[in-house]
């Protein structure tokens, strides 16, 4: 064997070890990847309560809000969310138990569908996937597999040579055997989400740093001092006073005019202003923010596009690139294709493992051995 083939056979052995450790853990967290992206669908789909009933101008807030306090008369507001328009307006309330239940009403009728409590599916399976259930354990376990990912990715350009002729001349004979057969699936998938597993790897990446940061005490901030509502506004009153969601989203939509609403947070504390986000369409990667006194409705502060600290820009950016969670039903329809064809490449992988690289690597040892035994 020449010196350029042994090269090539030790890339593809590395390729195969550094991959075949965690491919049984990477499998699963490449699959509940794949399935959180679509599982606030997912919830649609099984939960009728969450279905809007259809087109038709969508009642006041305000209204909403009443319907779900008269569902939960001992609950108080937390947030505000719109998921689409097929989707019911969730209304998060907390009640006095300390646990929190979701109202989910109907944006035209609104009427109140339905109440959930405890976790949805929807953050049960993003923290199973992102954080296995275990911080900080699960969240450095998962973060670390983009090394392992981004180097099976380089390897795997190394071993499989004009790797780009997979693009418009896809190969895989299915009539020649299982491990011919799962060998092409690997080459032609894997040279189709190049982008996608570099994407992942580097975000998933950014995520380990992110969590080594907070862990070291130097959290990512945004580069900007807390806005709070200054003492002097705030009433001496023994009840806290319910802030007018109309006026709060009045006074956003003022600053943004054309901004697509997702999520009104309102104040738990006293000092600590409304926060309504969105997105104004303009960057649809990175969300618009604008803090609002729920007492005056005053808009107090506005971040929007690139108006944040370069770290903080990034952190936004990464997050939305490795969820999907920008763009829509397309976007989120694109990264549930190649989320599942990542799945696929991992498995695929795992066969021509178990066919292949144990065989492969006894062979190369001989080789070698016998080489340097000739060269002695």
């Amino acid at each position: 064997m020449s010196d350029a083939k042994s090269r090539t056979r030790l890339w593809f052995l590395w390729h195969s070890w550094l991959a075949m450790p965690i491919w049984a853990f990477l499998f699963f967290v490449c699959l509940t990847g794949s399935i959180a992206v679509f599982s606030h669908e997912i919830m649609w789909l099984f939960n009728p309560a969450m279905r809007a009933s259809g087109d038709g101008p969508a009642m006041p807030v305000k209204a909403l809000v009443a319907a779900a306090e008269a569902a939960v008369p001992d609950g108080r507001v937390s947030s505000v969310s719109w998921g689409g328009s097929h989707i019911a307006v969730e209304i998060r309330m907390d009640v006095p138990d300390g646990t929190s239940v979701s109202a989910w009403v109907d944006p035209v009728r609104g009427v109140v569908q339905g109440i959930s409590s405890g976790a949805s599916f929807q953050r049960f399976f993003r923290a199973l996937h992102g954080w296995l259930l275990i911080y900080p354990i699960g969240w450095y376990a998962v973060s670390l597999l983009g090394i392992p990912l981004l180097g099976a990715l380089i390897t795997g350009l190394v071993v499989y040579k004009r790797f780009w002729r997979s693009f418009y001349r896809p190969r895989i004979r299915f009539s020649q055997g299982a491990r011919v057969m799962w060998g092409d699936l690997h080459r032609v998938g894997g040279t189709w989400s190049i982008w996608f597993l570099a994407l992942m790897s580097v975000t998933g990446l950014w995520f380990l740093v992110t969590v080594v940061l907070w862990d070291l005490g130097m959290p990512l901030g945004g580069g900007k001092p807390p806005v709070l509502v200054a003492r002097a506004d705030l009433p001496v009153v023994e009840t806290a006073p319910r802030s007018d969601l109309d006026a709060i989203l009045a006074a956003a939509f003022a600053a943004v005019p054309d901004m697509r609403l997702r999520r009104v947070i309102l104040p738990a504390v006293a000092f600590v202003p409304a926060e309504v986000s969105g997105s104004s369409g303009q960057a649809p990667l990175l969300p618009d923010t604008i803090q609002v006194n729920p007492l005056t409705y005053q808009v107090m502060d506005v971040s929007g596009g690139f108006d944040r600290s370069p770290v903080h820009l990034t952190s936004i950016v990464m997050r939305a690139l490795h969820t999907g969670d920008f763009g829509g039903l397309p976007v989120k329809l694109v990264w549930f294709a190649f989320g599942l064809l990542l799945t696929l490449l991992v498995f695929s992988g795992m066969m021509i493992w178990t066919k292949r690289t144990l065989r492969a690597t006894a062979e190369w040892r001989r080789t070698r051995a016998a080489k340097e035994t000739s060269h002695a």
